[in-house]
């Protein structure tokens, strides 16, 4: 019967902490990133790259570094490629950072491992083409 109530109040601690680190990140920020994203069919040969975009009001994890949010910026580029370019079973991710100029170096690199490539073709989506949104700003439009 112990065993028992220590799981359940390690079960209502632990949802509790899941809930309250959950509620902090509806909060936009006070800092500025840079970011852009790469996304690919793994069973296809086009790689589309975004440019690098600025994001205001949001802040790295202090502990970590990480970027909250980082699974709704990959979901909002899969999801541009499927609802506007018709390409399904996309896999997208984020680079990110605080300093433009190391993103744009990170940028250069993954461009040019590509292009190097003669088997892939590189399509750059342009900030006119594709835009980040601030992941509160998407969550309050639905």
């Amino acid at each position: 019967m112990v065993k028992v109530m220590k799981r359940c109040v390690f079960a209502v601690l632990f949802l509790m902490i899941a809930f309250m680190a959950g509620a902090q990140e509806t909060v936009k920020g006070t800092g500025k990133i840079y970011l852009f994203g790469v996304s690919q069919q793994l069973t296809d040969s086009v790689i589309y790259i975004t440019a690098i975009h600025e994001i205001d009001s949001i802040d790295l994890n202090k502990k970590t570094s990480f970027l909250p949010y980082r699974a709704t910026f990959s979901y909002q580029l899969e999801s541009f490629l499927e609802d506007k370019l018709y390409l399904a079973n996309q896999t997208s991710c984020v680079f990110y950072s605080e300093k433009r100029k190391k993103l744009s170096k990170e940028l250069y690199k993954v461009k040019k491992f590509y292009l190097d490539n003669p088997e892939k073709k590189v399509v750059i989506l342009n900030e006119t083409d594709f835009k980040f949104l601030h992941p509160v700003d998407v969550l309050q439009d639905e």
